[in-house]
């Protein structure tokens, strides 16, 4: 058996990975995650560079120039405490002390003609009621929020000069506050922020993996089914090696294309130098650098299983379209489970979701990576993984006698209550 099984396996891997479409997809979905997610970052940055010409109108000169002051303050001492958009916006800034509507219709005009990029607007009248009017054309442009904080700190240190506070005790006033965040035992994340969109970004790696070699399962069987090739392939081969060897097959392809892409990853990190290195250390860790395989592997065979049921059920791509959704719904049910649970890993629903079977693989992996206190029980995991291989086998019984029956089957499409026989006389 083991020896028809791996001759079926290396014949499936070998035949999608010399074709031109796996050297595509190897390169084209990194491209396409990058160019959704780093590129338009990059581009803002960009876009955002340079300088821009502003006008403080304020009553008093003084209140203008505490507003010039931090908008022309060095980056690297106020750019995290501003929340400014970008280090490398400057700001040319000019003050004006005639608040009249006169002045304003001016400076409004010389803004339509582009002689100026912006005008703040913080008369004795606006501080009073609490709110500056900031006018600019780019009324959308995100760049441009982190003025409000720019000049909220500035009004901020006008009100406490005027109570006769120095500049060190305003500095250390305004001097933004650093929390960490630690379990009860001393431990946390490194660095929250990166811990969050490294394992979103290893799960959805594993979704879309799981689903898109999933149907390829699925659409193998179907092709041959069509072509009539298990007739003959059935000569030598019994319905249940040639089941696993296609999963084994298409799941070592899988396996091929993300081994590929942790390793390019890998040395773009290390071209990229220390910095990327500093930010992901205490993130990928041995747990999860073990229990990635693990679920990948055991959600793979699950949801390919039950692909190559649907492949030997139906006659066509049309009616496979149809029926596949519902082996996709668990794992879209995962994707929704999981926006919860990035929010709060110790919900009960986050608790139940990773031991049933068909969202666990998702789901645990999830919890264990976001785990920062061992708060996991260990019985939870070694549960989860227990029912899903229970499952795996209950669903290779069950897949194995409709894929059995179902490959030799054409014609019209199985109902219900034939395919339940197909199950009790295979």
């Amino acid at each position: 058996m083991m020896h028809n099984t791996f001759l079926i396996a290396r014949r499936e891997y070998l035949e999608r990975v010399r074709t031109r479409a796996f050297v595509i997809m190897t390169f084209l979905i990194p491209l396409l995650m990058f160019g959704l997610t780093v590129l338009p970052s990059l581009i803002a940055m960009r876009m955002s560079g340079g300088s821009k010409h502003l006008v403080v109108a304020a009553t008093d000169r003084q209140t203008a120039d505490l507003i010039r002051q931090q908008l022309q303050k060095p980056p690297e001492d106020s750019q995290k405490a501003q929340g400014r958009a970008s280090a490398s916006t400057k700001y040319d800034v000019d003050l004006d002390t005639d608040v009249t509507d006169s002045e304003r219709a001016a400076l409004n005009e010389k803004i339509k003609q582009k002689q100026l990029d912006g005008v703040i607007w913080a008369t004795d009248e606006a501080l009073a009621a609490n709110k500056i009017t900031y006018i600019t054309r780019d009324v959308s442009n995100l760049n441009d929020f982190g003025i409000q904080q720019i000049v909220s700190r500035a009004i901020h240190r006008r009100a406490l000069l005027r109570k006769g506070l120095s500049d060190a005790e305003i500095e250390s006033a305004l001097k933004p506050m650093d929390m960490e965040i630690v379990s009860p035992m001393g431990t946390g994340a490194k660095n929250p922020l990166v811990a969050f969109f490294t394992v979103f970004g290893m799960v959805m790696v594993m979704y879309m993996t799981v689903l898109l070699y999933g149907i390829n399962v699925m659409r193998a069987v179907l092709d041959e089914k069509t072509s009539r090739i298990m007739e003959v392939m059935l000569s030598t081969a019994t319905a249940k090696e040639m089941m696993i060897g296609k999963i084994l097959g298409v799941g070592a392809v899988g396996l091929t294309q993300v081994a590929i892409w942790t390793s390019t990853t890998g040395i773009l990190s290390g071209g990229l130098g220390l910095a990327a290195s500093g930010m992901l250390k205490g993130v990928i860790s041995f747990k999860l650098a073990l229990f990635f395989p693990v679920f990948f592997l055991l959600g793979f065979v699950l949801y390919s299983t039950m692909y190559a049921a649907i492949g030997a059920m139906v006659n066509s791509e049309q009616e496979a379209q149809q029926l596949q959704f519902l082996v996709a719904m668990p794992l879209i049910a995962s994707v929704i489970i999981l926006v919860q649970i990035l929010q709060n890993p110790t919900t009960p629903l986050a608790t139940w979701a990773s031991i049933f079977p068909l969202t666990a693989p998702l789901v645990m992996f999830t919890r264990i990576a976001l785990d920062q206190t061992q708060s996991i029980p260990a019985w939870q995991i070694a549960l989860s993984i227990g029912l899903l291989l229970v499952t795996i086998y209950g669903l290779m019984v069950l897949c194995g006698r409709i894929y059995r029956i179902g490959i030799l089957m054409y014609g019209k499409k199985p109902t219900l209550p034939e395919i339940m026989k197909w199950i009790r006389y295979a």
